[in-house]
């Protein structure tokens, strides 16, 4: 089926591509910071406290995630979502929520602490930590809307400047901290920082009307209608999201986990680049062909593509080159995070697959079927266990990747048609990111120890610079036809 571009449908693409070239530069300058930050922080903690800072991490994000509510997506989505009365009612519902959640981490904090302490007597400290860390919800929940406001109009310079800003605020307090203290107060610190840098920048910066507390029945209404699945599908997100860390927590040791987490933290590279470009690019240019499922899902199809060859073409690299990263660039207390990058790149092309097309049902207005998503894929994770007996983490991380598939498999026979087009799509991506990389990961591994360092070091560039450069020339050659 052939469509026609309207002058609306050019000006979109033009704003979708001047999109994708702010969240491009946004997320470079935001992996310099987290490379930078990660660096000098493993130097001044040790791994222990990277196991901690993991688990932090887990309610930390969980937290940032929760106090939304589909909020945003709401704004973005819904037609009324400029309107002052409608704005006013979800800034409502969301100061609301992130009290409430900042309360309900005060109570978890006692049981969470003796469930991880009773592996590790070392996360005891999640008793006080918790709570502390919980203020950043109750923070977050007077962010502007005039965030999702810039989100809604795309004006991305600024959306990349509300991120940047507060993270290197958030990465100075942290180095600080650690450097005259070294403990893991230095994460919590650094994430009450990033919070409110960020309230203060997006109430300065709000284009809209000012915020303050209001209420309109009939806009409480759409947005707890709309917002429920988001909130249920932001929670079973979560679970998926850090089942693993929860589930880690008590079968590895604090230092074990804390390789882990730093093993992850740059394996996940390329679901930041596909999230990244779904959820401010795709899906706001998505909402505006909500009237035609066919035409939106034939829309996503083509801008999938280039998100699915830089976010592979990432996923290469890290599998042929982390042993070379992690073994450079870290001390000999994290080598092992190499190894660990190599299965979770696996892992991560998993979550591409879904994350690249999850974007389509919230365009629809159909938030349950990214919940039922969400859903599977949690409760899929318990194939992680069984794979951990059997293989150990590797195990456990061939479970994660499974778990994804299912989810991707649900969400394409949901699709208004084309689904097997989109099918074909992920399954070609798949079959030849396997083939170029397995191979030559086997056959680096094989020569890692019989070759001098800087020969090692030059096989891996030749064999990581392909597909990089391959996925850069797709994408911005569907860039320039844009």
């Amino acid at each position: 089926m052939v469509f026609k571009i309207n002058d609306e449908g050019m000006r979109g693409k033009d704003q979708a591509v001047r999109g994708s070239l702010w969240t491009l530069i946004g997320y470079g300058g935001s992996q310099v910071l987290r490379l930078g930050s990660n660096l000098v922080l493993a130097r001044l903690l040790f791994p222990e406290a990277f196991g901690l800072m993991a688990l932090v991490n887990v309610f930390l994000h969980g937290l940032q995630m929760f106090s939304d509510v589909g909020i945003g997506p709401s704004i973005i989505q819904n037609k009324r979502g400029q309107e002052p009365a409608f704005l006013r009612t979800a800034w409502t519902i969301q100061i609301g929520r992130g009290v409430m959640l900042w309360l309900a981490t005060c109570a978890l904090a006692l049981p969470v602490a003796a469930f991880f302490s009773a592996n590790d007597p070392m996360a005891e400290m999640l008793t006080v930590m918790l709570p502390v860390a919980g203020l950043t919800a109750l923070i977050g929940g007077f962010t502007s809307t005039g965030v999702f406001l810039l989100n809604r109009k795309m004006a991305l310079g600024r959306v990349t400047a509300l991120e940047l800003i507060p993270q290197l605020c958030s990465v100075a307090v942290m180095i600080g901290w650690a450097w005259v203290t070294p403990d893991v107060w230095a994460l919590v610190a650094g994430g009450l920082a990033f919070g409110l840098v960020k309230v203060l920048l997006s109430h300065l910066w709000n284009p809209g009307p000012g915020d303050r507390p209001g209420w309109d029945k009939e806009a409480g209404a759409e947005l707890f209608r709309f917002g429920k699945w988001v909130f249920l599908s932001t929670l079973v997100t979560f679970l998926a999201s850090h089942l693993d860390k929860l589930m880690l927590g008590r079968l590895l040791t604090m230092a074990e986990l804390g390789v882990y987490s730093i093993g992850l933290t740059f394996a996940r590279v390329a679901i930041h680049v596909s999230s990244r470009l779904s959820s401010v690019v795709i899906f706001p240019l998505l909402s505006r062909l909500q009237d035609d499922p066919l035409r939106l899902v034939a829309a996503c199809l083509k801008a999938r593509a280039p998100v699915l060859w830089l976010s592979g073409a990432v996923c290469a690299v890290f599998a042929l080159g982390a042993p070379l990263f992690f073994g450079t660039l870290y001390d000999s207390r994290y080598v092992e995070a190499g190894r660990i990058s190599q299965w979770l790149a696996l892992f991560t092309w998993t979550h591409v697959l879904v994350s690249s097309m999850d974007r389509v049902p919230l365009a629809l207005g159909k938030p349950k079927i990214l919940f039922t998503a969400n859903l599977l894929t949690a409760c899929a994770m318990v194939l992680a266990l069984p794979g951990y007996l059997a293989l150990g983490l590797p195990g456990f991380i061939l479970g994660m990747a499974a778990a994804n598939l299912a989810a991707h498999i649900f969400l394409l026979s949901t699709l208004p048609e084309q689904n097997t087009v989109m099918a074909r799509q992920s399954a070609l991506f798949t079959l030849g990111l396997l083939a170029y990389t397995l191979p030559l990961a086997l056959l680096l591994d094989q020569v890692r120890t019989a070759v001098p360092v800087l020969t090692y070091a030059l096989l891996v560039c030749c064999a990581a610079a392909p597909p990089l450069l391959l996925g850069a020339w797709k994408a911005w050659g569907a860039i320039r036809k844009r």
